[in-house]
């Protein structure tokens, strides 16, 4: 999301929302100075722009609106003056596409982790094991909140350049860092079950199109950078490493395919049946 602001009663931008409150803390902007994003009417303070309310709470005295240009248009074709300051670090705000491909890598490394291990193990068929029950991605939330807190990442997250940081500069803990991890499996995943989680994507998606953050990072004052555009070779890569994890749960999950199969007949003999005519000759049950 692009933002303006006024500073010498010139307007200067754009910039993202990273940038902008790396503007604020260093002093070179505060929460008083007037800002303007796609959707708002009107000049205001940037602590009152839906896209970094959560984030600038300080007062200050307020600029004469008599001082302000005119709200810029969408496409004016102008160029506007540099924003950041010589020597500032440029860092992006990951796409919503982005962030949703960099989580799937995450779960479906976490499944075939899990799956690898029953495999190895021979752990007999277990419910509570399987992907549609949330028991299952407790490991996963306490797996992500570690891996945030001492290294910044996770395995998705790294795989498309994207590492978390606290907005206030403050040091990733373990509580934040778990803390955030449960939101994003409450509010983002929908705790798995059934269609929520369809529900709370859709949701997750229209809040960062429109305010240009999750409420997870609200609540956390966290947000997800990048210090270079995505690249496409690292999102094929992603997509590589997705469907390649897909493929070896598959093959994890053999051996639990029948006891699966008839957890599901006794829920619903119709679709059972359906899918015992689906399974491989090998994992049907030996005909007496």
């Amino acid at each position: 999301m692009d933002i303006y602001w006024i500073k010498d009663k010139k307007k200067c931008g754009p910039a993202t929302v990273p940038d902008v409150l790396s503007l604020v803390q260093m002093e070179e902007l505060t929460p008083d100075t007037r800002g303007w994003h796609a959707g708002c009417d009107q000049w205001m303070p940037l602590r009152e722009l839906p896209a970094l309310a959560d984030f600038l709470q300080e007062k200050e005295e307020p600029v004469s609106d008599a001082e302000l240009p005119p709200v810029p248009e969408a496409d004016t074709g102008e160029a506007p003056p540099p924003g950041l300051p010589e020597g500032a670090v440029r860092v992006y705000l990951p796409s919503p596409a982005v962030r949703l491909l960099a989580r799937l890598v995450d779960m479906a490394l976490y499944v075939l982790l899990v799956f690898g291990v029953i495999y190895v193990r021979q752990i007999p068929f277990t419910p509570a094991w399987l992907p549609s029950s949330p028991l299952m991605w407790i490991g996963f939330v306490v797996l992500e909140g570690i891996l945030v807190a001492s290294l910044g990442t996770t395995p998705g997250k790294a795989l498309l350049g994207i590492r978390l940081h606290c907005v206030n500069g403050e040091r990733m803990t373990v509580v934040r860092a778990l803390s955030r991890a449960g939101l994003v499996f409450i509010g983002g995943m929908g705790m798995m079950v059934s269609l929520l989680p369809l529900f709370m994507m859709g949701y997750s998606w229209w809040m960062l199109r429109s305010r240009g953050i999750t409420m997870w990072d609200v609540r956390c004052a966290t947000l997800p950078l990048q210090f270079s555009p995505t690249r496409v070779i690292r999102q094929v890569l992603a997509v590589v490493v997705v469907f390649n994890c897909v493929y070896l749960t598959a093959h994890c999950l053999q051996p639990w395919l029948l006891p699966m199969v008839e957890l599901v007949e006794q829920q619903s003999p119709e679709m059972g049946k359906t899918l015992r005519g689906m399974l491989p000759a090998e994992t049907q049950p030996a005909q007496k």
